[in-house]
């Protein structure tokens, strides 16, 4: 019974190993990949904010008004957190700064709750949507 099991796990890893394990992506998927990968957007009466995230990275795009650098996820906790590294800027003040968030994704990933620190605030990370300020972006 013991080598029957052995057998079938063996057959199921050589099996992921050689067709990976990751929807079209014949490799699997990229290490960096996040669930939040592509580009999200907020359209409100006054201006239009797109976040973009790319593997460890991310941008902030409000009319002409920009900021990039590093995310870090931590997706077993919740809610789930989310901090944005500043490394550039079209205001170099936000250089160097983070912001500290939560976020939560809808059942289809379409849409994604963001509650965050400004960059630079040392406050404690938000602990629950609604007090803080909240964002609701739309994939």
């Amino acid at each position: 019974m013991k080598m029957k099991w052995f057998i079938i796990i063996v057959v199921l890893t050589g099996v992921i190993a050689f067709w990976g394990c990751g929807g079209s992506n014949a490799t699997g998927p990229s290490p960096w990949t996040t669930e939040l990968e592509g580009t999200w957007v907020l359209v409100d009466s006054t201006e239009v904010l797109t976040f973009t995230f790319s593997d460890t990275n991310w941008t902030i795009l409000v009319d002409s008004f920009t900021l990039n650098g590093t995310v870090t996820l931590n997706t077993t906790v919740t809610p789930k957190h989310i901090d944005l590294l500043c490394t550039g800027s079209t205001d170099t003040s936000f250089i160097g700064t983070t912001s500290l968030g939560i976020y939560a994704l809808n059942s289809v990933a379409t849409a994604c709750t963001l509650a965050m620190n400004e960059f630079g605030d040392t406050s404690p990370r938000p602990i629950v949507f609604g007090i803080d300020y909240m964002i609701i972006l739309k994939q």
